[in-house]
């Protein structure tokens, strides 16, 4: 039997910005396909957030944790340090509480979220918690001290395997992609290294080279900059693409290149993989989980320097190229990443709760 269920998250998708916080939604969809009902308590994005309205808007939704009054037996809290004030709601005390973490809540440096993730100490320990990676999971017992807490493992939402399938468009080139933003911590330094050594690679591989890049990120305009002082001819930069529209971009390329050394579980990698195409990045975080070396994908081992570790990449995408017709890695998204996956660790986990 369902449970009725209040899904708690400071975003939400809007009709203006359908693409935002997608993830969310992807929850809300597989926590209702198990058999669920679903209350929410979001904040939708719309077109006029400025700093002061934010503030506006993140007020009435701490006022609503704090006072409302539900009829659902569950809470289903996502960002919790972002929602804190429905530790103080004193309606929930007999609600069965499961707490959501996705990424920058947990390991983010700001004192906000320092101060908040102090407070929330005996909560977090009271609640289930759900993490999208056995990684992550390490790193929430790290941070809240306690190895008796009850954590489970499941990718945020899932990857839709519908959408996100092979669809290969016929190129002469081989076409490496980047899918991540342009900034350092993405490893945008890394795919700048890729491009500056493209004539290297094609050597290697005896393949013609072609890049294609979505130009977002917080630092895009420096790196599309440094673009333009190599040989752009070898580059296709996309404008920002909305959800809809990654499948024909991933289906546009043979090789995913995501050097990122902070990710909580990589979601883009996975969408990548669903579409058949393999994965190159560092074996950290929680990519040992899903890119197998000769599966799905290469994994690149953490040097002492730049020099080295962009050499190391390189090395990784030209065994890769190499090996391209042997992978297989939407196998490994079907059997653990999909939404189906998702939908039976619902219905599972809500049995046993």
């Amino acid at each position: 039997m369902g449970k009725n269920i209040l899904l708690i998250n400071n975003g939400y998708p809007s009709e203006q910005y359908p693409e935002y916080t997608t993830y969310i939604r992807s929850i809300e969809e597989c926590l209702f396909a198990s058999g669920n009902s679903i209350d929410k308590l979001v904040i939708s994005f719309d077109r006029r957030i400025t700093p002061p309205y934010k503030i506006y808007k993140y007020i009435l939704f701490w006022i609503k944790c704090l006072t409302i009054r539900t009829t659902c037996e569950t809470i289903y809290i996502n960002h919790l340090p972002f929602a804190w004030p429905i530790i103080l709601n004193p309606f929930i005390g007999n609600k069965r509480l499961i707490v959501h973490w996705h990424g920058e809540e947990l390991t983010g440096n700001r004192k906000f979220l320092t101060i908040a993730r102090r407070i929330l100490v005996r909560f977090v320990r009271n609640a289930h918690n759900i993490v999208p990676s056995h990684y992550f999971g390490r790193v929430l017992k790290s941070r809240f001290g306690e190895a008796e807490m009850h954590v489970s493992v499941s990718p945020s939402g899932g990857v839709d395997i519908e959408r996100f399938r092979p669809a290969k468009s016929n190129s002469e080139n081989f076409v490496i992609g980047y899918a991540s933003e342009l900034k350092r911590d993405k490893g945008a330094d890394i795919l700048m290294h890729l491009i500056e050594h493209k004539h290297e690679i094609e050597i290697a591989t005896g393949r013609k080279i072609t890049f294609h890049i979505i130009n977002y990120g917080r630092d895009a305009e420096y790196y599309m900059g440094r673009m333009q002082q190599t040989d752009m001819s070898c580059c296709k930069v996309f404008d920002r693409r909305d959800k809809s529209q990654m499948p024909s971009f991933y289906n546009s390329t043979d090789l995913i290149v995501f050097p990122s050394i902070r990710e909580s579980l990589g979601l883009a990698a996975l969408e990548a993989m669903s579409c058949g195409v393999p994965v190159v990045a560092h074996n950290i975080c929680a990519f040992p989980e899903y890119i197998k070396p000769g599966v799905s994908g290469e994994l690149v081992e953490l040097c002492t320097s730049e020099l080295e570790q962009n050499r190391a990449f390189l090395t990784a995408v030209v065994k890769a190229i190499k090996s391209i017709d042997t992978y297989a890695p939407r196998q490994v998204v079907e059997a653990n990443y999909s939404q189906t996956s998702v939908i039976s660790f619902y219905r599972k986990l809500f049995e046993d709760l």
